[in-house]
C-alpha cells in the first residue's frame, strides 16, 4: 500500500508541474509531463486512478497530508482514531469531509519566531509574501545550483530555519522533474509541502544570466525562490501568474535588473507587481 501512496504523491507533483508549465506558457516539457502522468496513472489500480482524476479535476490537490490531526486539503480536524490508523498504511484513507486521499506528514517545519519578517507585513500585494530582506541584487555565482543555494540560505536565515540544506535539496529535486525556467529570463525554483505558516518569496538577480534550463537555451537573470506551504499550493499558481504578468515587458525587466541594492530591488518589485498581485 505504501508503494501506491508514493505513486499518488508523485502523481500529484507531476500535476503541479504540468499546471505551472501551462500558466507560465512554457510548453517545452508539457508533452513529456502529460506522458509521465498517463504512465503513472496506468500503474495504479483502475478505481484508484479514476477517483484521483475526479478529485484532481474537481478541486486539486487530490491528495493531502495530515499534519497533527488536521487535513491540509480542507482544514478539518480529523478523528484521532483515523489519524492513528493512517500511520499503519494498510489501506488508502480518505478525508471524511473533502474525500481527498490522505497521508501522514513527516517533513520538517519552519518555526517562525515572533520577530519573523511576516509578523508585521501589511496584507497588500507582494508585501504579503516577501520583504526587502529577501532581495539579492547580484547573485555571486554563475550556475543554477549555486543560485538556488544562495537564495535558500537567505530564506532559511530570515525564517529562522536551521537547515538550509533541506530547502536546497527539495528545490533541486523539483528542478530534476523539469526546469522552472521560462522565457523572458525568469525562473521560479521552489519548495513545496513544508509545514510552514506562509507562502514566502525571495528574489535574486544575475545581470549577465545563468544557464537554468530555459527554452531555446536562453539565460536566466531573474530568479524567484518560493516556499509553498502545504495549504497554499493552489494559491501559488495565482502568485506565479501575477509575477509572470508583472514582468512580461522587456522595459520592466530592465528596470528590475538595473537595481543595485536590496532596497532598490524591493521598491521596484513592489511597483511592478502592484497591478497584478492585489
Amino acid at each position: 500500500m505504501q508503494e501506491i501512496l508514493n505513486r499518488l504523491i508523485q502523481l500529484q507533483e507531476l500535476y503541479f508541474a504540468r499546471d505551472e508549465h501551462i500558466i507560465s506558457g512554457n510548453g517545452k516539457n508539457l508533452e513529456q509531463l502529460e506522458a509521465a502522468i498517463s504512465a503513472l496513472l496506468k500503474e495504479l489500480p483502475p478505481e484508484t486512478a479514476e477517483f484521483f482524476q475526479e478529485l484532481q479535476n474537481h478541486e486539486p490537490p487530490a491528495i493531502a497530508p495530515v499534519v497533527g490531526e488536521t487535513c491540509y486539503g480542507c482544514g478539518i480536524d480529523l478523528p484521532t482514531s483515523l489519524c492513528a490508523e493512517l500511520l499503519h498504511m494498510d489501506q488508502l484513507y480518505h478525508c471524511p469531509n473533502c474525500a481527498r486521499y490522505l497521508y501522514p506528514y513527516r517533513g520538517g517545519r519552519l518555526n517562525l519566531r515572533d520577530d519573523s519578517l511576516h509578523r508585521n507585513l501589511p496584507h497588500l500585494g507582494i508585501e504579503r509574501f516577501s520583504s526587502e530582506k529577501l532581495m539579492i541584487p547580484n547573485l555571486p555565482d554563475d550556475d543554477k545550483e549555486s543560485a538556488i543555494t544562495q537564495l535558500a540560505k537567505l530564506m532559511a536565515d530570515q525564517l529562522y530555519f536551521d537547515d538550509s540544506r533541506v530547502l536546497i535539496d527539495h528545490a533541486l529535486k523539483r528542478e530534476a522533474i523539469c526546469s522552472t525556467a521560462i522565457e523572458h529570463s525568469l525562473a521560479f525554483p521552489h519548495v513545496r509541502g513544508l509545514d510552514t505558516g506562509a507562502l514566502t518569496v525571495a528574489l535574486g538577480l544575475k545581470k549577465k544570466g545563468i544557464k537554468f534550463g530555459a527554452p531555446k537555451n536562453q539565460l536566466t537573470k531573474i530568479i524567484f525562490f518560493i516556499i509553498i506551504p502545504i495549504a497554499a499550493s493552489a494559491f501559488y499558481l495565482n502568485l506565479l501568474a501575477g509575477l509572470i504578468e508583472s514582468l512580461s515587458k522587456t522595459e520592466d525587466r530592465k528596470k528590475l535588473l538595473q537595481c543595485s541594492t536590496p532596497e532598490e530591488v524591493w521598491k521596484t518589485l513592489k511597483k511592478l507587481t502592484k497591478t497584478h498581485i492585489p
